[in-house]
């Protein structure tokens, strides 16, 4: 093994590790800020407010700079030109600074007009108001310091410096525990604001420190004519407008919120979290792994390599998400109990959560499969093509929320998200056999058959122990817990164990697939 490739590969247990401990930390800190704060109407008005700066830092910052920035860089790095890669470096800071400082002075400026044009209903009284333009006014800042720390990220990339990258999202999770740990009983909400604010500060410094220790010096110029510059800013509008449509739908959805009640996005924030961790863990890692293999294929024109490779993606996709879904269906009030429910989290908050995370387990095997879709297209060079289904989903998002909220409230928004993802499924399909032909129908139908009858055995199974130990449940944190563990353990050696009498071939697959996981770029610490 060469110097290089151990060096690699220990940076992909860096990686790795850091990942998994800030998700730990992660989910620490939403416990905490469920204990604090609740559902509470000051809450539920920050929730609502930071989908703005977010959707903002998606189209400027994170993962769209990183996507554009690196190829460019790590090109001229590859060719020698050290000074060249840091002049663009510099320009890149010094477009962040005009143009996102720009965006964020207006929106400092205008935080009043902007929240009550948003949040009509929420923003009813003048108190309220006040409240979404000050943290709105806190959170602004953010977009301008995650612009230029994605910048910083894509040069320690490029420099195959993986490890600050990693750790700063466990950092940002520890700066906002000790803001709401310390000052949430003098400050209330304002201390999740401001410890949002002060942790992605931090993480910039930090990468800061991580560029000058690779050697990289921080400059800032206003050169905007440079032509690897408008290169960059090309390749981002693509990466950007995909993941703004995202976000959009949030904002879509903490729009339709505020009219169900004074709690709800809090609500929909809630079962959100637990409804991606499977996504992350292992959808996310599934797509990215055989993305290379796909792309090679699509290359060579292979086009049966191609759907083989596309259909065993989509299978293990399926496998691996059926389970989350059974869990969250049938053992929603549970979990949701078990994570959150303490302080001022109360059992109310407990079963419209739990509604809320059943409603979106519906669509979570459809938006799993999605990712594989969309990164074949992504392969074939055509990223155009999901964009345009996306765009559908914000116009259908807006009526099925429209709709849906009377009947079901809270449920019926995060029921919409699962809807459209079941549409954009259908569009994806359908586009793709356009493109490709046949793509393995048949099987990927039957693996899915399968799938779904040891996930029906599991939800019976996990649903029955639950049962069984609802009553020993009651007797505080430790059952609780003893209760949840033994009925998603009870359900999962089910699952497994009819699995391999069926003989599945995605059962083996897929630990194979999560083991050749790569090095990539860590989660934002925002998410």
């Amino acid at each position: 093994m060469s110097e290089r490739t151990r060096k690699l590969a220990w940076a992909a247990v860096i990686v790795a590790s850091a990942t998994a401990i800030s998700r730990v930390v992660g989910l620490g800190r939403e416990v905490l800020t469920a204990g604090v704060y609740g559902v509470t109407a000051d809450y539920n008005t920050f929730v609502s407010v930071s989908v703005v700066p977010n959707l903002i830092r998606q189209l400027f910052a994170d993962a769209a700079i990183s996507a554009a920035f690196v190829p460019v860089l790590t090109a001229l790095l590859a060719a020698g030109d050290h000074e060249r890669a840091r002049r663009l470096t510099a320009t890149l800071l010094g477009f962040m600074l005009a143009a996102v400082g720009a965006v964020c002075l207006v929106l400092i400026l205008a935080a009043t007009p902007v929240v009550r044009a948003i949040y009509p209903e929420l923003t009813g009284s003048s108190h309220t108001a006040t409240l979404a333009a000050q943290y709105l006014q806190i959170l602004v800042p953010t977009i301008l310091v995650l612009a230029l720390a994605g910048v910083l990220t894509g040069v320690l990339y490029a420099h195959e410096r993986f490890t600050m990258p990693a750790v700063v999202s466990i950092v940002w999770n520890l700066v906002i525990i000790a803001f709401m740990a310390v000052w949430h009983s003098s400050w209330g909400v304002y201390a999740l604001a401001w410890g949002t604010l002060a942790g992605t500060v931090v993480e910039l410094v930090l990468l800061g420190f991580a560029m000058r220790a690779a050697g990289e010096p921080l400059r800032v110029n206003f050169h905007f004519g440079d032509p690897y510059l408008r290169r960059v800013l090309a390749l981002m509008v693509p990466i950007t407008i995909t993941l703004g449509i995202l976000n959009f739908n949030a904002l879509i959805d903490t729009y339709f919120a505020q009219f169900v009640s004074n709690h709800a996005a809090a609500e929909i924030g809630y079962s959100f979290r637990l409804y991606q961790l499977p996504q992350g863990i292992f959808a996310v890692t599934i797509g990215t792994v055989l993305f290379p293999s796909l792309s090679r294929f699509a290359a060579r024109n292979d086009m049966g390599r191609f759907r083989d490779t596309l259909s065993m993606g989509v299978r293990q996709m399926v496998f691996v998400s059926l389970p989350f879904l059974a869990w969250f269906t049938v053992l929603a009030a549970p979990i949701v109990r078990l994570v959150y429910q303490r302080g001022t989290f109360t059992a109310t908050a407990t079963e419209e959560v739990s509604l809320a995370l059943a409603a979106f387990a519906l669509g979570l095997t459809f938006a799993n499969v999605n990712i594989m879709f969309n990164r074949s297209f992504q392969s074939m060079q055509r990223p155009w093509l999901p964009l345009y289904v996306g765009l559908a989903n914000l116009g259908l998002n807006a009526i099925l929320d429209w709709v849906l909220l009377g009947p079901l409230g809270v449920a019926g928004i995060t029921l919409s998200t699962s809807l459209v993802s079941i549409f954009n499924l259908v569009l994806l399909v359908w586009l793709l056999r356009r493109q490709v032909g046949r793509i393995d129908g048949r099987r990927i139908a039957a693996a899915a058959g399968a799938a779904l009858l040891c996930g029906g055995a599991l939800a019976a199974v996990s649903a029955g122990v639950w049962y069984a130990l609802r009553g020993f449940a009651a007797g505080g944190f430790l059952p609780l817990l003893a209760a949840v563990l033994a009925a998603v353990g009870a359900g999962a050696a089910v699952y497994i164990g009819l699995a391999k009498a069926l003989k599945l071939e995605e059962l083996t697959t897929v630990w194979r697939i999560l083991r050749r996981r790569r090095v990539a770029p860590a989660p934002s610490a925002a998410e």
